[in-house]
């Protein structure tokens, strides 16, 4: 008969009884536990030091001006598309607005200030001085031909071209003082001039149709000096048309 080992019996007698396995089976068992308890407890500490580095990060202050850069609102994304077309919208305005228009004053309003230099010797509202008074001149000249004639040439060029009165009551060139010539005044001041003179100091309504008149005549005139500058006041009478009445 052969014999079984003892070893053999042994386990299976422990199986029937219900008890433990004979000391050389546990010891593997036994080394298994041990082994996981120890990876256990070293996880344990690992796993609670991780949120207390996470809080103590977290409680970490911030330096002001990093949280005055988080807090400050951001410049939206439509404004940046809004700039980018600056540029555009400046050259626009600039090529579509048209300069301004220089402010043209009408003729008396340039003629009364052109009179400044004429006040020394009339008056300043025409009432003499070292000059005759001006604020019948509308009488002594009925039309502006003889006026523009008279203020254009003066008493030196009356004398010159042998003329011996002036005015409608032939007034005698010479006998109330020295009358200059005005032949170097800008053609539109010496007309303003007398358009102040005749309307605003002697009170005369404009009458278009009477400078007409005037300027034909004195494209006329036998006078070259007088001729020569006619056709120039024409166009400058034509032109008063622009002008509202008064100005």
């Amino acid at each position: 008969m052969t014999e079984i080992p003892e070893h053999l019996l042994a386990r299976s007698r422990a199986r029937r009884a219900g008890g433990a396995a004979p000391a050389g089976d546990s010891a593997p068992a036994k080394a298994a536990e041990s082994a996981a308890a120890t990876t256990e407890s070293a996880a344990a500490p690992a796993a609670a030091a991780a949120p207390a580095a996470a809080a103590k990060k977290k409680e970490e202050p911030k330096l002001p001006w990093v949280e005055a850069a988080t807090a400050r609102r951001k410049v939206p994304v439509w404004a940046v598309g809004a700039l980018a077309l600056l540029p555009i919208w400046a050259v626009v305005y600039a090529t579509t607005n048209d300069p301004q228009s220089p402010k043209v004053s009408g003729p008396l309003t340039s003629g009364a200030t052109a009179y400044s230099s004429c006040a020394g010797c009339h008056g300043q509202t025409g009432g003499g001085g070292a000059g005759p008074a001006l604020t019948n001149v509308d009488e002594l000249f009925p039309d502006p031909a003889s006026h523009v004639r008279w203020v254009l040439l003066g008493t030196a060029g009356y004398q010159s071209e042998g003329t011996p009165t002036y005015g409608a009551d032939n007034k005698p060139v010479g006998g109330a003082g020295n009358m200059p010539s005005q032949v170097a005044l800008d053609s539109s001041e010496l007309l303003s001039i007398i358009r102040h003179e005749r309307e605003t100091l002697a009170g005369e309504t404009y009458d278009e149709q009477a400078w007409l008149d005037a300027v034909e005549e004195l494209l006329n005139d036998p006078n070259p000096e007088v001729s020569s500058k006619a056709e120039e006041y024409g166009a400058i009478v034509e032109s008063w048309a622009n002008f509202a009445p008064g100005s």
